[in-house]
């Protein structure tokens, strides 16, 4: 009986799509590894995102009443870009936050691209204005999160951060190449 030929490579390259990779390394095959490591996640198979449900954990109350924490009366200078915002975008700062309408919500939450004229306060009694895109309260959260050099700033923004399946590996920590090496019918997430 005859058998199917069998094909190998000298070039690591896949017979049927003709795709290449380098050397079979050991480095290739672990995720504490760049050189296995998925590129998305740095090898995690997960990422954090700052989670609108933790930023705004009781949607009934309205911007002015703290419905985001740190962006209230209390710190003028938040407080000014949201009320320019609501301003500009003609919502009340007393309706309670999931009365606004999705757009609204999502302007907030998620930045705007068109341009607003801000009006905020230092706090100290300094009024600048200027007009510019609003970056949305994620965005903030996030740029500050990556920029601050202060535990005590990360440690407070740490508490609006939740986690996610990475969605490049799909929660296996290696890169494409790594995932698709086979033995038999069985990639190495699999056999791990």
């Amino acid at each position: 009986q005859q058998q199917e030929p069998l094909v190998f490579s000298n070039q690591f390259a896949c017979p049927i799509c003709n795709h290449s990779i380098a050397d079979l390394e050991p480095k290739l095959f672990s995720f504490n590894s760049p050189t296995g490591a998925c590129a998305t996640c740095d090898g995690l198979g997960k990422h954090h995102f700052f989670d609108p449900k933790k930023i705004i954990p009781n949607p009934q109350k309205s911007l002015e009443e703290g419905a985001i924490l740190g962006w209230t009366p209390d710190n003028a200078f938040y407080f000014d870009l949201i009320s320019s915002l609501a301003k500009h975008f003609k919502f009340s700062l007393s309706t309670p936050f999931s009365k606004l309408s999705k757009t609204i919500q999502d302007k907030i939450l998620f930045g705007t691209t068109e341009k607003i004229d801000f009006d905020a306060s230092s706090g100290f009694g300094y009024q600048k204005k200027y007009t510019s895109t609003f970056e949305g309260i994620v965005n903030n959260f996030d740029r500050r999160y990556k920029n601050s050099d202060s535990d005590s700033v990360k440690e407070d923004l740490h508490k609006y951060i939740s986690y996610k399946v990475c969605e490049s590996c799909n929660g296996k920590r290696l890169n494409e190449s790594a995932r698709n090496v086979f033995i038999q019918d069985f990639s190495l997430p699999d056999v791990v």
